[in-house]
C-alpha cells in the first residue's frame, strides 16, 4: 500500500529567524549612519547663542534699571515663558527649526504653526506682562529690538496659551 504523507521538511531557505535578526541589525546600522550624515541647516541660532543673548539681555537690563528711576519688569527665566513660533516666511520647516533652537535655550515651546499670512520681517509679539520676556527672546534669536510689539487685538493667530508669539519672517527663516 502506498502512503500519501510526505516526510517533514526542514526549514526553508528564506524563513530562518536568524535571517530576520540580521536584516534588522543591518537596517539599524544603516539608519544610524544616515542620520549622522544629515546636516542640520535649520538656520536658527545655536543653544549657546540663545544662552549668551539671555545673559547679555539680563545684564543690560540690570544696568538700565539701575540708572532709571522707574524699573521695568525684569525678564523671567526662559523656563517660565511659553513661546509659539508661527511660520510667516513661506520657507518650509523654518518655524520647526526655530522652535527647536528656542527650546534648546530653555524656553517652553508649543508645536510650531503656520501663520495665516506672510510678514516682511520677524515679529515678536508679547502678551500683557511679558514685554521684557519678548525683548529677551528677540535678542536671543537675533531679531532687532523694533521687532518686539504688544500682541494686537485680535491676535494674528490663536496664541494657544503662549506668552510670546514669534511670527517668523524671511529675515530669520534661514
Amino acid at each position: 500500500m502506498q502512503t500519501t504523507e510526505r516526510p517533514p521538511a526542514g526549514p526553508t531557505r528564506g524563513s530562518s529567524p536568524m535571517r530576520g535578526v540580521v536584516l534588522v541589525a543591518v537596517a539599524v546600522v544603516l539608519g544610524f549612519f544616515v542620520l549622522r550624515a544629515i546636516e542640520d541647516t535649520g538656520g536658527g541660532p545655536t543653544p549657546e547663542e540663545i544662552e549668551a543673548a539671555n545673559d547679555t539681555t539680563a545684564s543690560s537690563e540690570d544696568a538700565a534699571a539701575s540708572t532709571d528711576t522707574t524699573e521695568a519688569p525684569a525678564a523671567r527665566p526662559p523656563g517660565e515663558v511659553v513661546v509659539l513660533v508661527a511660520n510667516a516666511s513661506g520657507v518650509q520647516g523654518a518655524a520647526a527649526a526655530q522652535a527647536d533652537a528656542i527650546a534648546s535655550g530653555g524656553y517652553q515651546v508649543l508645536p510650531a504653526a503656520n501663520a495665516p499670512a506672510e510678514v516682511e520681517a520677524t515679529q515678536v509679539l508679547a502678551t500683557a506682562g511679558y514685554e521684557a520676556d519678548a525683548a529677551a527672546l528677540a535678542a536671543a534669536i537675533g531679531a532687532p529690538p523694533e521687532s518686539v510689539a504688544a500682541m494686537p487685538e485680535p491676535p494674528p493667530l490663536d496664541p494657544t496659551g503662549a506668552h510670546v508669539v514669534v511670527m517668523l519672517g524671511p529675515d530669520l527663516a534661514g
